[in-house]
């Protein structure tokens, strides 16, 4: 991406914080929807330019002018839709978060435990492989962008609220507050989270070489868990591809 061209005259406009210098004729007022089908038709057309972008650069490297450009309109012509470059990541990333939060809330209820967090880790792996620019976005900014944090801080809680009401209800007497059993849900979900970023984000090589599918990705996420919360493997039948757990166990360490 090649940097912005400095304001013209005048007083300089704030910086954000990422560093990028806003354009002279970005807009303060969130313009309001689109109300025929081309002006939605473009909208969406700029949402996907940027996250098609996003897959192949970090967000502070995109400029107005590259989302333009990959959605064969003119610069002045987002503004009618969208007042900043952080609006539409906004909304992309927040499309992208609510479609999952759908979806897990979908899940069946009367399923085994095993399943559940099979599930689960098949759903997350979906999110990172599906969308592996815009978590990346996503993850490395969200300190630094208020609006990005908090889509980030309500989805992590909200998951992990899950995790800790369904290890509450297995084991209703292993903690005393709820704060421990969201404690655990962290450590649980956050060694998913390092991992999948790891994988699909960075593109780690030794990862995508011990478990070149999406499938194993699963159930090796899924046979760690099912170990952390029960202190034994799943099923031997369940292990599949993640097998040489079976061999790793207290009896047989020295």
């Amino acid at each position: 991406m090649s940097k912005s061209k400095p304001n013209k005259g005048g007083a300089s406009p704030p910086v954000p914080i990422l560093g990028a210098r806003r354009r002279s004729n970005a807009v303060l007022r969130i313009p309001p929807p689109p109300t025929t089908s081309r002006g939605r038709a473009t909208r969406d057309r700029l949402k996907a330019a940027l996250t098609s972008l996003l897959q192949q650069h970090a967000f502070h490297e995109i400029r107005m002018e590259d989302i333009a450009a990959s959605a064969g309109v003119r610069v002045s012509l987002i503004y009618h839709y969208f007042p900043s470059k952080e609006a539409v990541t906004s909304e992309v990333l927040a499309d992208l978060l609510h479609a999952f939060a759908s979806d897990i809330s979908l899940r069946a209820k009367d399923i085994s435990p095993l399943e559940a967090i099979h599930i689960a880790n098949e759903r997350m792996i979906a999110l990172y492989a599906s969308n592996p620019g815009a978590m990346r976005c996503l993850v490395e900014t969200h300190q630094d962008m208020a609006s990005f944090s908090a889509m980030w801080r309500a989805l992590t809680l909200d998951w992990n609220r899950r995790i800790a009401g369904r290890i509450t209800r297995q084991f209703p007497g292993a903690f005393q507050t709820e704060s421990e059993f969201l404690a655990l849900a962290y450590a649980l979900a956050g060694t998913v989270d390092n991992f999948l970023y790891e994988y699909y984000v960075l593109g780690n090589s030794i990862l995508r070489e011990a478990h070149p599918t999406e499938a194993a990705v699963a159930r090796f996420l899924t046979t760690i868990w099912y170990r952390t919360l029960y202190l034994q493997n799943p099923p031997k039948n369940s292990l599949l591809q993640a097998s040489g757990f079976a061999s790793i166990s207290a009896t047989k360490a020295k």
